[in-house]
């Protein structure tokens, strides 16, 4: 049997690295890693690029992105993880940049947060995406993985429907080197999940389960029980 579990993680433990003594930061300044992992949380949209909006209550997919990213570095940070944010501002940065810095991070793995919307008010839920890459199985197994555990996090404390894990070709989990996933926090055409999306709350339990997620991808595809995190209770 322990041969077995042996085999099973072989395949995804290339895509899972050592923690890196010393990068250099998007702006060029020496960082000190030896906290754990790089984890680079990307907030969706921002600056003239709004994304999905909507009235009654008025909520802008750019603000709650951000509002989510920011709780979602904290949490990891105090799991031990080195976090790095694409923006941290109302700014807008292209898709091109956003991989940059992701790459030039030397990064473990990408989440790039967003939140959806359709013509039709009803559909909700959460949706959990990867790149299914033909040319590199290794990273698209542990992009999956990954998918699965922040999806699993984020019903579990949000109670919201689940759409499933699911392949996409977006640019940023496309162009990225490392494992990599874009999450669709809820439907801001929703009245419904745009309340919840407006209560402070609610985002703090959406912020929780990313890092939630993340850190069971890293103990258990990535360390399996030799985990190179500190032991820490859960957030």
């Amino acid at each position: 049997m322990r041969f077995l579990c042996l085999f099973l993680l072989l395949p995804f433990l290339p895509a899972c690295g050592a923690p890196k003594k010393e990068i250099s930061s998007p702006i060029g300044s020496s960082v000190n890693l030896s906290t754990g992992p790089v984890v680079v949380i990307d907030a969706g949209h921002g600056g003239q690029n709004l994304g999905a909006r909507a009235n009654k209550p008025y909520c802008e997919e750019k603000r709650v992105a951000l509002q989510t990213a920011r709780l979602a570095k904290k949490y990891l940070s105090q799991l031990g993880y080195h976090v790095i944010m694409t923006r941290n501002t109302d700014e807008f940065l292209p898709l091109e940049r956003r991989v940059e810095i992701a790459n030039k991070a030397g990064a473990e793995i990408f989440v790039s947060l967003h939140f959806n919307s359709s013509r039709n008010p009803i559909a909700k839920g959460i949706e959990v995406y990867f790149y299914d890459g033909k040319s590199s199985h290794t990273r698209t197994a542990a992009s999956r993985r990954m998918a699965s555990f922040v999806l699993t996090q984020l019903i579990r404390r949000t109670h919201a429907v689940s759409r499933g894990v699911k392949s996409a070709n977006f640019h940023v989990i496309r162009e990225t080197k490392m494992p990599a996933i874009l999450v669709e926090g809820g439907f801001i055409s929703n009245p419904q999940e745009r309340a919840k999306l407006k209560d402070p709350d609610y985002i703090d339990q959406l912020a929780r389960a990313v890092a939630d997620g993340v850190d069971q991808y890293f103990k258990k595809v990535c360390t399996g029980s030799g985990s190179i995190l500190p032991q820490r209770k859960p957030i």
